[in-house]
């Protein structure tokens, strides 16, 4: 009986490790209500790099979900990374990877900072914040796409369930890599 069951339990696993999320195209209103909010993050904040960044982002996102092959719920997608069925996808992936698409832009109106939450624990969580320069990241948004399982997916930091604190190598970009 204990064959069966595991042999059950890795057929699931096999099967569904080749699902992931469909390849959807970029929603332009979705990109609109994303440069509108970080337009709302201060008056200094320049439409065009709002724009920049909000068009990068998405498509970024859309671009990564489909790269990592993303399952859903996220943390079965972590399972699937963790048993070696799929190379990339873990939270810290997605701000490791959505960092350096951003650093590109070089806004000087907009920053962008890696926040944990729950640092060193088997419930870490990693994400981006995108705030004004002439702000705090306290005062920013968190860009968390693997938390809807490679969708885009913001919501600002005072609102977030989670209680973030910059990644103790924050400013390090050389070393900040995911594990």
């Amino acid at each position: 009986m204990v064959i069966f069951q595991k042999l059950l339990v890795f057929t699931l696993l096999y099967v569904t490790a080749c699902s992931h999320s469909p390849n959807y195209d970029a929603d332009p209103q979705e990109t609109e209500a994303l440069r509108h909010t970080i337009v709302s993050l201060s008056d200094n904040v320049k439409e065009n790099e709002a724009e920049s960044l909000s068009i990068l982002l998405i498509s970024s996102t859309l671009e990564l979900a489909n790269e990592y092959r993303m399952a859903s719920p996220p943390r079965y997608h972590n399972l699937l990374v963790h048993l070696s069925i799929r190379d990339r996808g873990l939270c810290c992936h997605w701000a490791e990877d959505l960092r350096s698409k951003v650093v590109g832009l070089n806004p000087y109106s907009i920053d962008i900072d890696w926040l944990v939450t729950k640092h060193g624990d088997l419930l870490e969580h990693n994400s981006i914040v995108i705030f004004a320069a002439d702000t705090t990241w306290q005062q920013g948004i968190v860009y968390d796409p693997w938390r809807a399982s490679g969708q885009p997916y913001w919501v600002s930091v005072e609102d977030d369930k989670f209680i973030w604190k910059q990644h103790p190598l924050s400013g390090n970009w050389e070393q900040l890599h995911c594990k």
